[in-house]
């Protein structure tokens, strides 16, 4: 009786779940629901243009690189070794600055006042030549040459902030081969080596922030390989050294990270986008340098690039993510509740993005989207509209 028992209960689940989609339409049809997915988000971005930059765009940034109170952008292009400069004209348009020659594979870049002289400075990776390389701005819309200092082998991303305490922004370069190295600024342009950290894998993307509130600049990576990832804190004690680390968020196949209160307690919280099964993942903050559990939610085909802010005008923050394999970008907005909505609302860029920035390129308070086409040497721009009430 028992294996002829098991079998008559494998058959009533069997029968029970072959006729479960018509018990869910006749119990639709008896209590009129139609089982519809909620509306996506508000349809707020128009692509207004798509402008031309060198071969390989890897990474985005905004910024008003000229000091003339628009908002301009600056691209690294790894393929023909530049950085593209659109200079912007406060309308959503941009113009065309000289390409600046780069040591090879350009492929990460920040913008910030290096040496204190209220000109806005790039600095850079080179992974074909391990250095990290700064460009002086001399203002009238040209900056200096290249000014490099050695790194480890290949590095990959740059975060940057006053890790030392002393007034000038430092770097933290993570390497190809599982290693975090610190630089500290000499507030010349200059830079030298500070100590180095194990990562575990290598990372692609940081953040900086004060995660346990005890005043300090720490860092959060993303790391990630075939066989190891996480999420790596390193708290920071002021002095330009990280002794201590902590590791979330294993084995999610984190790529890229970025930072938000998302929730509005004056923590910051984290945003990551993974490479596995194409999830994004919320990291609440507890204050105290530790997270709650993450929080999955869904975005595009191949989440590579983040960025935060409040796209929908309900002051929840929301998140864009930059989809490699769907050559688009998702808009992921908040519930009442502050949860993410689902489904997403996506916008066709070109192939292969593989950075955003977010940014005002026409001057009327909204946050707009530039998103990198790496296949196209393209910067498309997005530019949004306020949600109606």
């Amino acid at each position: 009786m028992g294996p002829l028992k098991s079998r008559v209960n494998r058959f009533t689940k069997t029968a029970f779940i072959s006729r479960l989609p018509l018990f869910l339409l006749v119990y639709g049809l008896f209590w009129g629901c139609d089982f519809k997915l909620p509306p996506k988000p508000p349809d707020v971005f128009s692509k207004v243009n798509s402008v031309r930059v060198g071969l390989g765009p890897t990474y985005v940034v905004a910024a008003d690189l000229n000091l003339d109170g628009e908002t301009d952008l600056v691209s690294a292009n790894s393929r023909d070794h530049s950085l593209s400069i659109l200079f912007g004209r406060g309308n959503g348009s941009f113009k065309s600055g000289p390409a600046l020659p780069m040591p090879l594979e350009p492929s990460a870049l920040v913008v910030t006042d290096v040496n204190k002289d209220g000109l806005p400075d790039i600095v850079a990776n080179s992974r074909g030549t391990n250095s990290l390389v700064v460009l002086l701005g001399k203002g009238k819309n040209s900056f200096f040459k290249p000014r490099s200092t050695p790194t480890g082998q290949v590095p990959l991303s740059i975060t940057m902030g006053d890790f030392n305490e002393d007034g000038f922004s430092d770097a933290a370069v993570t390497l190809t081969f599982s290693k975090m190295e610190i630089y500290l600024g000499k507030g010349n342009g200059r830079f030298i080596k500070g100590e180095s950290y194990e990562t575990g894998s290598r990372s692609f993307s940081g953040v900086t922030g004060d995660f346990n509130r005890d005043g300090h600049l720490d860092i959060a990576l993303a790391v990630h390989s075939s066989n190891a990832s996480a999420i790596r804190l390193y708290f920071g004690q002021g002095d330009g050294t990280f002794p201590t680390s902590e590791k979330i968020a294993q084995g999610l196949g984190c790529l890229a990270l970025a930072q938000g209160d998302m929730n509005a307690n004056g923590f910051t919280d984290l945003v990551a986008a993974s490479g596995s099964g194409d999830n994004l993942y919320f990291l609440p903050a507890n204050g105290d340098g530790t997270f709650k559990k993450e929080i999955a939610f869904a975005g595009g085909g191949g989440p590579i690039a983040l960025a935060l802010d409040d796209f929908d005008d309900d002051k929840q923050i929301d998140v864009t993510v930059a989809n490699s394999r769907s050559s688009s970008f998702s808009l992921i907005t908040r519930n009442p509740n502050g949860s993410f909505h689902f489904p997403v609302r996506d916008y066709v860029t070109g192939g292969t993005p593989l950075a955003l920035t977010t940014g005002d390129f026409n001057n009327d308070g909204l946050s707009d989207i530039a998103v990198a086409s790496n296949s196209e040497g393209t910067v498309d721009i997005f530019l949004r509209r306020r949600v109606l009430k």
